[in-house]
Formats: C-alpha cells, structure tokens, sequence
C-alpha cells in the first residue's frame, strides 16, 4: 500500500524483497517501464534474481556488464538510467564514465587554477564571482596579477572592500568610479549583505551598458549551507563568470598540505624533539580530519565550518610554546587550546564540538610518545616519532592508507550515503535548471502544467477531510500533557490541510482557464511537476527554519508521510486523545512536545519543577504491534532509525552497522522523565536526535543507549537517531 501511492503501477513485491529495491528504487524502476526499452525490466528483476543481485552487490556495477543481454539491449545513456534506478550511490562514477567517453576526459580532470588565464574571459560586462571555500582566498591572486597588469591600491586602480555593515555606501561609490574611468574592485563576502545585492545588481547592470573597458569587478561569497538555497540574484549569478576553486578533499592531500606549512627550521626550534615532532603530526592529522570530515555532509558536521590554515599553524605555536614552557606535556591544556578555542571557536553546534574534542582525546593522549604503544592517528597508520622533515613527507606519501571512511573513524556506509546524496542534488540541479522538466516521464506529455495536474489529481483524491474539532473536545475526559499535545497536532493537521487544499482548488481553476496563473500558482506548478513539496506545507510543518529547508522527502514520499500522520491522530482521537500503546513519535509536528508532556506528568507526579526533569530511555525488544499499552511511567514511542550504527536486540548493546544498511530500524523506545540527579550516563552513548538527515537545527532531544566499547568509536561515527529518513 505503501508503495502504490505513485502514479505508476508498483514493481512485484517478491523483486524488492529478493534484491533489496530502496522505495525510492522501487518507484524509479516503475517510472523506467514507461520507456520502451525497459517495458520489461520489472519482470526480469523477479525472474533473474540471481544474477540481479550479484550486478547490484558489486562495488563498480557501472564498470561491469548488466545481467542477461541487457548489456546490449541498452546504449550507454539508458544504461545510466538504470543504474539511477537500481545504485544510485554510483550514478555520479557512472557519470564521469559516461561523460569522458562521449564528450572527452577534459570535462571531468580538473587542470590547475589559473587567474591570468580566467581573466582572459572576462569583460566590463562580466564579473568574475569567487565561491569561497574553507582555505582559499582569492585576494592575493588577484592583487598579484593586478601588479603585473598596472591595477593596484598604489595608483588607485583597484580597491578591496570585506562587505560588511556600513560598507554599503563604499562599494556603490568604487563602483561607480571605476565603471567611469577604468579600475578594479574586489566585493568580499557579499553574502553577508543579502538586503543590499539587489543595488549591487543594478550597478553591474549600468556598468554593463556604459562600463569604460578596463573595468573589472570581483565578487567573492560562500556557498550557502544547504544545495537548494540561493542567497546570490540570479541576474548576479547569471551575468557572471563562476571560479570555484575547491580545496582536495581526500585526506591525503590535505596532510601533504597541512604539513607543508611548516619545515625543517620548525622542528629545530623545539628543544623536545621526541614530544614536538609526533605531536605536531599528530595535530596536523587531526586538521586534515577536521577539513576531509566535512565531505560526509551531515554525517561529517551539521554545518560547513571554515577551518583555515592559520588554525592549524596557531595551534603549532602554541604547542610548541607550551611544550617549552612546562616540564611535563600538559596534555589537558593542549587539548582544551586546540579543540575549545582555536578549531571551537569556528564550531556553533555542540555535537560538532564533541567529534573535533573526541579526535584531539584519541589522538594527543600519552600513548603517542611510547614507543612500545600500538597508538595509531586511523585504523592501520601508526604514529612515527622520529625523524627529520623530508621522513614526515615520505610517511606522509608512502604509508597512509586508501581513502576511506574508516579513517575518519566513519563506518563504510557513510561513502554511500554521501554519492547518493551527490547523486540527489544533482537531480535537483538538472531539474531546476531544466525548468521543472517537460512530460517527466509521461511519455511525452504536455509540459510541466500537464504534470502538475496529474500530482494534483493525485493529492487531491487523496486529501483527507478535516477532523472535527468541537466533536474530539466534547469527547474529552481529564486534560492532561498528552491530551493537550495531541489537541495540538490535530490543530496544526487541520491547518495544514486546509491550506494544501485551497491551494490545490486555487490550482485546477487557474489550469481550467478560469482564473489567471499568479506568480504562487505558478511556484506550484513548477513544485508539483518537478515532485517537490511546496515552501509553505513544509513551514506549516516545522520543516522550514532560519537555516532552509530541513526536509528531503520528494512531495509524493512527503504526501504519504502526511497520510500516515494523519491516520495515527485520527487513531488518538478515536480514544478521546487517550494514548494509543505506542506512539508513532515521528509522525508527530513537535515531537518535542511530547517528550516534554512526558516529563510534565512525571514531574506533576513527583512534585517537582519542570525545569529540575531529563529524559531517560530504555531500549524495548518489542516491535510496535507487539506492544499491548502503554507503560506505568513514561511512554512508548517508535518510528526511529539509527544512523551509522545499528541496535542488536541480542545483546542489548549499540553494533556496528551491516553493510549497505543505511538506516535500520529501532525497537520501541521507552522513555521516561527523570530528575538531573537519576540521570544514567555510565556505560551510555549520549545520543543526539534529529526528525531529519539534515542535522543541528533538527535535533530533539537525547537518548542514553547502552554500549560495551568505548564512547569515541560511535561519537566519531556520528552515530545518531532520525525520524524520518530521506525516502
């Protein structure tokens, strides 16, 4: 049932259960057998099993021939097609494939940045706009080719402005001044200044039209933090030429870099040789750790820190000062510096905080200055504590191992998890480039208008009826946390239905001609043809906050979400709000709010003041229909999925995670309210939880599960908690 919400026939359910088809597979492989040459492809999923799963189990199945003839009933663009479907962590290999045999490997091998060579291509009319990324700064290129060309501060040919309050005024005069009479100009940062770039792209504007020819404008800003935000015009964007000049990311490259910093002079200067040279490899380790981790995306740090150079070759100072400085190694001191100051500084969430603080624990500890330790930096890289400068560099090139999760103290998975995040952005991507796409797999069809009517045919037949507040209120009895939690929900259900379906009325008379596209119908239509969910759903929601959009469901996945939502409150109402024996958490607005009602009945309970009450979890071994009622303190709750790790109901303990598993479920979860004194944190993992992937500003709550290693193997793994995944 729950895969036939799509508007295309569902694949035999014995395929998905012998192959192991994600929903989201499954519904892709359904959208294919609308393409002729993959009429088929469903039945020969459920006939050839076998040879299916062994293609799907390879670790490069875009490199090996597909089972059967398949290989050659399709040219090398279907195949992409299919391997979307069916191993979406490899469309992006698949891709660089694809792209280097069709159109030339010089579209996918990067060739070092040039800046004299990118200036070429500009014009008066055509900005060079810089993305920043962590460690490059493309100020001192630019001042060092505009010395060669005659453009510096010294004969007021060029000026540099760091954007910022009140440097508004600045940046339209030097605009003005050298589009007359001929200059550069660097804007920095102008992300920083979102209210004011719609002046900045008038002046470019002008400039364009009447610009004297030696006027050259640079613009520089960051990326913003989530793929589908926009905090740059589009006319900016549009008229400009885009350099990014992205840092490596792989690890090796980053502790060629970081060591590179320093030289042979500063390992000299120490007068403690065998404590200086393994520690200062050991803190570059963990700053080429701190700038690789960010490539897993959430799984990484919730958020895009700028770790810099300047970090790294502080905390060398200072390590080098205190090591002088203190007959002993104050190791305690070394590490609140580096991971509270220095690299803390730049670091706003606390779980973040907590992986960068439990590197500096696993890396800087005594064991790294014995020579008869086993200490390794990652799994198979010991620690070398002697030698000169040149011996680093070689270790350095010919020891560390092959790139890999594991080095960042990640499982294995967090590699699938980040392709198929870099597979589903650069669908999104070719969908907004593409304008919503046309027929959308409809055989042709009839524009994105045609297949927006189509998912609004589908939602609206779908949409459930109001509930009916005044008949839930009359049946209620005591009035309780929960009681009121529950009143909540169905409010905010009744508003969100409302308003999807005065939209969607609003939308099937402007598509029947009988009133006039506005620029919101048109937003939906571009929405609903492209299978997004709608801005305004998402914030009625709580899925939208001050940082974008914390949901990454498709619409139709996000509907069947909503419908499932509602028949659990419409469950609860049928009790008169009494509470069903589990509560599915994840179906709830504010699932926070329910943990908080838990620990209000605790805490009328007890007597005690709210502010004085903790959640504490026990782990269940029961599956939510194996659940009878409620307990007699506390709540049941389920709907959770573990991420980077698993629950092994066996032993009772966190496991590492089964290959490919990306989210398994968890069992039931008992939680319960406790006072800050009864909290349980010996022999727990502290676990945080979010409703979604996208985590920092998710986060619910934490839950204390039981482990028998140590804490650091899963904070490094970021193992958490979701409710929702991605599909």
């Amino acid at each position: 049932e729950i895969y036939t919400l799509s508007l295309h026939d569902a694949l035999p359910i014995s395929a998905v259960y012998h192959i192991d088809l994600t929903p989201d597979g499954l519904q892709v492989v359904c959208a294919l057998k609308e393409i002729e040459v993959f009429k088929t492809v469903a039945e020969d999923l459920e006939m050839s099993v076998d040879s299916w799963r062994e293609w799907l189990q390879l670790p490069n199945p875009e490199e090996c021939e597909l089972p059967g003839d398949w290989e050659k009933r399709l040219i090398p663009f279907t195949k992409l097609l299919l391997i979307r479907a069916l191993r979406s962590d490899r469309v992006t290999a698949a891709l660089t494939v694809f792209i280097s045999a069709s159109m030339g490997s010089r579209y996918m091998v990067q060739e070092p940045f040039s800046l004299a060579a990118t200036f070429k291509d500009s014009t008066f009319q055509t900005p060079l706009f810089f993305v920043l990324f962590p460690g490059v700064d493309p100020g001192g290129e630019i001042e060092k080719l505009g010395a060669e060309l005659g453009f510096t501060e010294a004969n007021g040919k060029y000026k540099s402005i760091s954007m910022g309050q009140g440097q508004e005024i600045n940046a339209e005069n030097g605009l003005a001044k050298f589009s007359k009479e001929g200059g550069w100009i660097f804007l920095q940062n102008v992300h920083l200044m979102e209210s004011w770039l719609p002046k900045l792209e008038r002046a470019l504007e002008i400039a364009a039209e009447e610009g004297h020819d030696d006027f050259r404008c640079f613009l520089s800003a960051e990326p913003p933090p989530l793929p589908d935000q926009q905090s740059i015009p589009e006319g900016i964007m549009q008229a400009s030429i885009k350099v990014s000049n992205e840092p490596p990311a792989d690890l090796k490259a980053n502790l060629r870099s970081a060591y590179a910093l320093f030289s042979q002079e500063t390992l000299d200067k120490s007068t403690k040789p065998l404590a200086h040279r393994p520690l200062l490899f050991a803190l570059c380790f963990f700053h080429s750790l701190a700038l690789g981790r960010r490539k897993f995306g959430f799984q990484g740090f919730s958020r895009q820190y700028p770790f810099n150079n300047g970090d790294l070759t502080v905390c060398a100072s200072v390590l080098q000062n205190y090591l002088e400085g203190n007959p002993e190694v104050p190791w305690s001191d070394l590490r609140y510096n580096f991971g509270e100051i220095m690299y803390g500084g730049h670091i706003t969430d606390p779980w973040d905080r907590r992986v960068t603080n439990t590197y500096l624990e696993v890396l800087l500890e005594p064991d790294i200055l014995d020579e008869k330790s086993s200490h390794e930096l990652a799994q198979g890289y010991k620690v070398m504590r002697e030698g000169d400068f040149e011996h680093f560099k070689t270790y350095i090139e010919e020891a560390l191992p092959a790139e890999s999760p594991v080095l960042f103290g990640l499982h294995p998975n967090s590699q699938i998890s980040l392709l198929q995040t870099q597979a589903a952005n650069l669908w999104e991507a070719i969908i907004t480039l593409s304008g919503g796409g046309g027929g959308g797999g409809g055989g042709g069809g009839g524009g994105k208008e045609s297949k927006a009517g189509e998912v609004l045919a589908e939602i609206k037949s779908k949409l459930p009826e109001n509930f009916q507040m005044l008949d839930i209120r009359a049946k209620l009895g005591e009035i309780t946390p929960y009681t009121i939690c529950g009143l909540q929900e169905v409010e905010r259900m009744n508003d969100l239905i409302t308003e999807i379906r005065r939209a969607m009325n609003e939308l099937e008379l402007g598509l029947a001609g009988a009133l006039n596209i506005s620029d919101s119908m048109d937003a939906l239509i571009n929405d609903l043809a492209a299978n997004r969910v709608p801005n305004l759903w998402l914030k009625m929601c709580g899925q939208v906050g001050p940082t974008g959009v914390y949901n990454r469901k498709v619409l139709m996945a996000w509907f069947l979400d909503l419908l499932l939502r509602y028949a659990q409150l419409k469950t609860w109402t049928d009790l008169s709000l009494q509470l069903p024996p589990s509560i599915w958490i994840s179906g709830l607005f504010n699932p926070m709010g329910y943990i908080t009602a838990c620990m209000q009945v605790t805490a009328r309970a007890k007597g005690l003041p709210l502010d004085s009450m903790a959640t504490h979890c026990e782990v269940t071994e029961f599956e939510p229909n194996q659940v009878a009622a409620q307990p007699s303190s506390g709540t049941y709750v389920h709907g959770f999925f573990m991420e980077g790790a698993r629950w092994d109901k066996a032993t009772g303990v966190i496991q590492e995670s089964f290959p490919k598993e990306l989210h398994p479920t968890f069992p039931v979860l008992h939680i319960i309210g406790v006072t800050q004194e009864e909290k349980v944190t010996t022999g727990r993992y502290m676990c945080p939880v979010y409703t979604t992937t996208i985590r920092g500003p998710t986060f619910i709550f934490v839950a204390p599960l039981k482990t028998d290693v140590a804490m650091h193997k899963w904070i490094l793994a970021a193992v958490c908690l979701l409710m929702q995944p991605d599909s």
